[in-house]
Formats: structure tokens, sequence, C-alpha cells
């Protein structure tokens, strides 16, 4: 019901059935009382399934870290899990550290599935290996004189 009513990220992942709410001495809830709802993965419409690559392995324990659960799968959607905005923060930051890649937000709002996820990952470090690669090899261009430039422009049948 709430799902027809609400955005998407306003849908409480998880409910507590409670006999009563706990109250203070004055008459509140007290949210402090209130038990947290299990650390088991919700009833979601994908089965689960295991990480395959090493990326959705490192991926799946950040995101079942974050989200305090016992395991997640790589089609689980990290909303639909009880994710939220200030929680992919922390993923995007986590990621940040364990692959060495800089990957917007937003990214994570686009790809919100391990397996997604970690193709954007593996893409980002292609570019930066790439990027990397490139730049050595002009660096080790400029080390070479006009003479040795030509030298191996001769090799490869180019003539200037």
């Amino acid at each position: 019901f709430l799902t027809s009513k609400l955005p998407e990220y306003m849908v409480p992942s998880a409910f507590v059935i409670l006999k009563s709410f706990p109250l203070t001495s004055n008459g509140k809830v007290d949210r402090r009382a209130l038990p947290a709802p299990d650390e088991m993965r919700p009833e979601l419409t994908e089965n689960f399934v295991a990480p395959r690559t090493n990326i959705e392995e490192v991926l799946a324990a950040i995101w079942a870290e974050v989200l305090k659960l016992e395991k997640v799968g790589i089609y689980d959607n990290f909303f639909e899990l009880g994710g939220h905005s200030l929680l992919a923060t922390q993923v995007i930051s986590r990621v940040r550290q364990a692959f060495q890649v800089e990957l917007p937000l937003h990214r994570l709002f686009e790809s919100a599935t391990v397996a997604d996820f970690a193709v954007a990952i593996a893409q980002k470090q292609a570019e930066q290996t790439d990027s990397e690669m490139l730049a050595q090899v002009l660096a080790d261009l400029d080390q070479l004189s006009e003479a040795q430039i030509q030298e191996i422009l001769a090799q490869q049948g180019v003539s200037k």
C-alpha cells in the first residue's frame, strides 16, 4: 500500500510488531527503548544469489556491514534492503577505500544492485589503468631524444 502512496525512499524497509509502545515517564514514546529490526535479509522478489567475483564479494560485504545485514546477494537492490542516501554515502566512501576508485554518489542510485555496481567499479578501475598507462607511455616518450624517436618511427615504417 505504501509503495503506491509514497516515494520509494520513504517506504520503511522493515516493520517491527509491538504489543505496545514503550513510554517515558512523561507518557511519550521512548525511542531508545524501541527494539531494532532483525538483521536478517528482508524478503525480496529476487532470490539470494551469492557473489561470483572478488569485486562482488567485497561489495556485498560492504553493503552487509553498512545495512547491518547478515548477507547480501548480487541482485539485491540497495534501497529495497533498507539503504538510503546517508548510507549510500558510507558505501561510496568504503568503495573508495577498498577499490581506490572515485565514483559519484548518483552512480549507486543508477546501479543499485551489487552486480551492477560491481560493473561500474570494474569500468572505473579499467579507465584509471588506461590513464595511468598512457601517462607512463607519455613520460617515457618525453625521455627519448629526437634521434631515438626517428629511429622508432623508421622501424615502424612511419616517415616524418
